[in-house]
C-alpha cells in the first residue's frame, strides 16, 4: 500500500530555511525588490496556505518573460505568490537653495515643531545638503535637504553618553558623512531659521545586511525624556512577533497603528549615491490599521515600532509607498550593531546616580588637591606636618579634611578630629557650591505616560530638569582645574600687601581663601 504524501500546508518555520536559500537567486531576476513569507493570494482572495512572497515593481506577463526569469510556482512543494509593489526610503527630501519645502503624503499631520526636552517621534535631519537623484528623488538631480525622525535615546554601552536613534539615511545619508556632522530639530527643512535647532552630532552609523542605523550624540545641556511623544515612556526592547499589534510616532504622519505581518522581509533597496543598491534581510513588516489610511510615509523613517507594552521592536525605514505597510530592522540588530542599549526611566535614573557618586567622588580629589595647593602657598614644613605655631588654635587641613567643602559641613580638623564652623562667609558659600542636579530629578515626570495631542511646550513636570546630558561626567566642563589660577601664589592680605612670613591671623587666611573660591566658581561658570 504506497503512502499517501502529505499535503498539509507547511507553516513559517518549515518555509524559513527554504525561503533564505532561494532569496538571492529571487532577488537577483529583474524587477524582483523583494523576498518574504505569507499566505498566498489568488485571483485577490486569500487561500489559507503560507507561500513564499516574491514582490515585484511591476507585473509582466509570463509570455513576456524568458524561461530564465520565470519564478517557479513552487519550491521545494512550497507555493509561491507574486505581487506588486514600490518599496522605497521613507525619509522626506527636498530641494537645497531656498526650495519650499514639498509636500509629503500626510502632510496634513506632519510635525514640524520643536521639542525641549527632546522626545521620540520628533522631526529630525542633518544640516548639510546631499547630493541625490533618481529613483531616491522623483525631482531633477542636485542637492537635497533630508528630514525624518528621532526615534527614541540610546546610551553608548562603553561610555554610557546619551544618543539619539535614528536612520543611516537620515542622519548620515551617505558615503560623504563624517562622524561631528551637525544635526538639527526640527529638520532643516522645518525650521528654515534652524532657530536653537541643533542638538548634537553623528558619532556613528552603519548599514548592513539587517540594519540602516544612526546614533547622534546628544550636545552638552540638552534635555530629553526616555519616551515617544503620544506613546510614552520607552520600556525597553522585544523581539517582534507576527500577529502582534504595534505603534509608531513619525515626524509626517503623526501617531499610527498596526499589525506584524512578518518577521522574515527580504528587500533590495537604492540608498542612492555611493551606498547604492543594497539588500537587508529579515526584516520586520508592519500592515497598516485597517481604520488609518497609511501606516507611514517619507519622513517617518527613524521612528521606534513599539508594541503595546512601550517595549520597542523595531526600527522604521522604508515602506510601500501607499502606506499600505512598513519594513523596520529588528531592534536587537540595531542596537548591537551601534554599540548602543535603549534608554528608560529607570535606566536613566540608575545613571544618574552613578554619575552623583561619581561627581561626588571626583570633586573630593578636587577638593584635596586644591586644599594641598592652599597650604603650598601658604607655606611649607610646618603647614605640611598639620601644625601652624604662628596662628593660635588653628590646625591645617589635611588631607580627607574638609573646610567649607561641598557638603557644606565646613570643618578645621584637629587631631580629635571634632571640628568648628569656619565663619558666616565661609558658611554661606558652603551650603551648596555644587548644586546636585541628579536629586530626586526623575519622580514627577514618570507617573502618566504622554497622552495625544503632545501640543505645546512640556508641561512644568518636564521643565524641571528631567534629563540633562551629559550624565557620565556632569562636572567636567564647569569645574576643570578651578583653582589653579587663584592658588598658584601666596594668598594677599585684605589690605592688599602681600605677606611674605606666613604670619597672617585666621580670619586673613579664611578671607583669602573663599575669595579664591569664588573666583574659581565664577570662572568655571563663564566656561559653562
Amino acid at each position: 500500500m504506497s503512502e499517501v504524501p502529505d499535503r498539509r500546508t507547511p507553516d513559517r518555520e518549515q518555509i524559513r530555511p527554504v525561503k533564505r536559500r532561494v532569496e538571492d537567486q529571487l532577488i537577483a531576476l529583474p524587477g524582483v525588490v523583494g523576498v518574504d513569507i505569507g499566505e498566498k493570494v489568488s485571483r485577490g482572495e486569500p487561500t489559507g496556505s503560507e507561500s513564499i512572497v516574491v514582490h515585484v515593481n511591476q507585473k509582466v506577463d509570463v509570455s513576456r518573460l524568458p524561461a530564465d526569469q520565470l519564478i517557479p510556482a513552487e519550491i521545494d512543494g512550497i507555493p509561491t505568490d507574486v505581487v506588486e509593489h514600490r518599496i522605497r526610503l521613507q525619509a522626506h527630501l527636498v530641494p537645497f537653495a531656498g526650495s519650499p519645502a514639498a509636500p509629503t503624503s500626510g502632510a496634513d499631520t506632519t510635525d514640524a515643531r520643536r521639542y525641549r526636552p527632546l522626545a521620540g517621534g520628533a522631526s529630525l535631519g542633518p544640516f548639510r545638503p546631499v547630493p541625490r537623484g533618481a529613483p531616491v528623488v522623483d525631482g531633477p538631480p542636485g542637492e537635497y535637504l533630508v528630514a525624518g525622525t528621532l526615534g527614541a535615546f540610546v546610551t553608548d554601552r562603553r561610555t554610557g553618553r546619551t544618543l539619539a536613534l535614528t536612520n543611516f539615511h537620515v542622519a548620515a545619508v551617505d558615503t560623504g558623512w563624517r562622524a561631528g556632522d551637525l544635526q538639527l530639530q526640527p529638520s532643516r527643512i522645518d525650521d528654515g531659521a534652524m532657530a536653537g535647532s541643533p542638538i548634537g552630532t553623528v558619532q556613528r552609523a552603519v548599514i548592513s545586511d539587517r540594519v540602516d542605523g544612526a546614533a547622534v550624540l546628544l550636545a552638552p545641556g540638552t534635555q530629553w525624556y526616555p519616551g515617544v511623544i503620544g506613546i510614552g515612556p520607552v520600556k525597553g526592547r522585544a523581539v517582534a512577533q507576527v500577529g502582534q499589534t504595534v505603534r509608531k510616532r513619525g515626524r509626517t504622519t503623526g501617531l499610527r497603528h498596526g499589525t506584524v505581518s512578518s518577521v522574515d522581509f527580504t528587500v533590495q533597496i537604492d540608498f542612492g549615491g555611493e551606498t547604492g543598491v543594497r539588500t537587508l534581510r529579515d526584516q520586520v513588516r508592519v500592515d497598516r490599521d485597517p481604520a488609518e489610511a497609511e501606516f507611514s510615509a517619507g519622513g517617518d523613517s527613524g521612528s521606534v515600532v513599539v508594541d503595546d507594552r512601550g517595549r520597542v521592536v523595531g526600527l522604521l525605514f522604508a515602506g510601500e509607498e501607499d502606506g499600505s505597510f512598513g519594513l523596520a530592522n529588528p531592534i536587537d540588530a540595531v542596537l548591537d550593531e551601534l554599540g548602543v542599549k535603549l534608554a528608560t526611566p529607570k535606566s536613566a535614573v540608575r545613571r544618574a546616580a552613578r554619575a552623583a557618586r561619581d561627581a561626588r567622588a571626583a570633586r573630593a580629589a578636587r577638593w584635596d588637591a586644591a586644599l594641598d595647593a592652599w597650604a603650598a602657598t601658604v607655606g611649607t614644613g610646618p603647614w605640611a606636618t598639620r601644625t601652624e605655631p604662628r596662628i593660635s588654635g588653628w590646625t591645617g587641613a589635611g588631607r580627607g579634611s574638609t573646610v567649607g567643602g561641598p557638603s557644606g559641613a565646613a570643618a578645621a580638623g584637629g587631631g580629635s578630629g571634632s571640628g568648628r564652623r569656619v565663619g558666616a562667609g565661609a558658611g554661606a558659600a558652603s551650603t551648596q557650591p555644587f548644586t546636585e542636579p541628579f536629586t530626586e530629578p526623575f519622580t514627577e515626570p514618570f507617573t502618566e505616560p504622554f497622552t495625544e495631542p503632545f501640543t505645546e511646550p512640556f508641561t512644568e513636570a518636564y521643565l524641571a530638569d528631567p534629563f540633562t546630558e551629559p550624565f557620565t561626567e556632569p562636572f567636567t566642563e564647569p569645574f576643570t582645574e578651578p583653582f589653579t589660577e587663584p592658588f598658584a601664589r601666596r594668598f594677599v592680605a585684605p589690605d592688599g600687601r602681600p605677606r611674605t612670613d606666613g604670619a597672617v591671623t585666621r580670619a586673613q587666611l579664611e578671607q583669602a581663601f573663599w575669595a579664591g573660591y569664588v573666583t574659581a566658581l565664577g570662572r568655571g561658570s563663564r566656561r559653562g
